[in-house]
């Protein structure tokens, strides 16, 4: 007998964060655009930069 199984354990698959990088960048890129800051996403990390 037993209960229906439920959607969420039959279809969760643990995945890493290189894995969702792709779906990460583009929420944080929304995030950005809404609070209208400009990010460039090209730029060298670790470099400052003057901004206005």
């Amino acid at each position: 007998m037993g209960h229906k199984p439920s959607a969420t354990v039959e279809g969760y698959r643990p995945r890493s964060v290189d894995a969702l990088r792709p779906y990460l960048e583009k929420i944080e890129a929304y995030i950005l655009e809404q609070a209208g800051i400009v990010f460039d996403a090209q730029a060298e990390p670790g470099k400052l930069r003057v901004v206005a």
